[in-house]
């Protein structure tokens, strides 16, 4: 509510002012209109300052966000590339790295990206956000049930499923190159 009193009393007394220096200009004598020419180009410059600042920063913005998400998939990549995820890996009780989205969820909650301009990229981004939750929770409820089992035989099961030509992994190195090849796709936006 603040904000938005804060933002009428501005622009309606800029509109005013810019509407009398526009009169004062009308009425003036032509020898005296350099006076309220000035007048209404500062005037002029202080409502489009206004918001040039505000389109610069929502730029920046939307690419700081990008860029920490681009930096997030990297490291996602890392981690899937890791040993841990590797099919030559021996099977057995480990503990698996987590994807991390937490540039992600920072892009979402500062609201940087827009759905005019970026709806494809908010989708995308929504369906990694779904998959590196099942992924995490996936793994976290696994090691549970290998960590807590006296056999080895979950662990190799796991292993195998982890691997499989069905395996939920291959969807969300899927889904990651996907999102990748997007964003390297956007790095003139």
């Amino acid at each position: 509510m603040t904000r938005i009193a804060i933002t009428v009393l501005t622009f309606g007394a800029l509109a005013v002012a810019t509407a009398l220096g526009v009169a004062w200009f009308a009425v003036s004598p032509p020898g005296g209109r350099w006076e309220p020419a000035v007048n209404s180009l500062a005037l002029l410059a202080g409502i489009t300052g206004i918001f040039a600042e505000r389109w610069a920063t929502q730029r920046e913005q939307r690419k700081q966000a990008i860029e920490s998400i681009r930096l997030e998939m990297a490291r996602n990549r890392e981690t899937l590339d890791g040993e841990a995820f590797r099919p030559s890996a021996p099977p057995g009780r480990r503990v698996y790295p987590r994807l991390i989205q937490s540039a992600v969820d920072s892009a979402f909650a500062s609201g940087a990206l827009t759905p005019r301009r970026d709806a494809e990229l908010i989708d995308l981004l929504h369906r990694w956000r779904s998959a590196v939750s099942s992924v995490n929770r996936r793994l976290e409820l696994t090691e549970m049930l290998v960590f807590t089992s006296a056999s080895t035989e979950s662990a190799e099961r796991f292993h195998e499923a982890l691997h499989g030509a069905g395996s939920f992994m291959r969807d969300v190195r899927s889904l990651l190159d996907e999102t990748q090849t997007y964003l390297d796709s956007r790095t003139s936006d």
